[in-house]
Parts: structure tokens; sequence; C-alpha cells
């Protein structure tokens, strides 16, 4: 795992079939899964949809990953402003070149 606090935009379905959206950031990702950080709470064992922007290592080179994953780790976070953290595991995922 390597250690990132990145902007992460995720979307999955609660238990009613509602479609939820989260703004979070990442405490680390590896290429088997990602841990989210976030504000409001999300169920174990549910499907999630997610982008994150990576960060540009040369001029003209950012990329995006767009991933469908699951949660299979909830915890509770002792930060005062982002209080629940999910270990997210990737189902699949790609990495996109975005253009300037």
């Amino acid at each position: 795992r390597y250690v990132f606090d990145l902007p992460i935009q995720a979307a999955w379905k609660d238990a009613a079939g509602e479609v939820k959206k989260e703004t979070g950031i990442t405490r680390d990702i590896s290429s088997s899964g990602v841990f989210m950080i976030c504000k409001n709470p999300i169920d174990r064992d549910c499907e999630i949809d997610f982008q994150i922007d990576l960060p540009s290592l040369a001029e003209n080179a950012n990329s995006r990953v767009s991933a469908r994953g699951r949660v299979v780790r909830n915890v509770s976070m002792a930060h005062s402003d982002k209080c629940y953290g999910y270990g997210i595991v990737f189902n699949n995922y790609k990495i996109l070149r975005l253009n300037p």
C-alpha cells in the first residue's frame, strides 16, 4: 500500500435503492484496493463506484482511477471532521488519462 491523501468521489445505492454520493480523501491505495475517509456511513458489503484523481508526475499527464469495488471494512475515525473510514477492494478499475 502507498500512503496518499487524494480526493475521491464515490456513488452507491443504499439498502432502499437510493443513489448516494460522497466525497472524501484516500488514506492509502494499492493494486487491490483503497482506504477511503469520509463524513457519512456506507454499509459493509456495499458495491461502490468511485473516481480518484491522481497527482501529475509530468506536465500534461493528469490521470484518474475509475473503479468499482466493495466495502469490506468499516472503521470509526477519531478525526473531528471526517468520521468514517472504509476498506474497499477493487472489483475492476481503469486508469484514464485526462487531457488538459
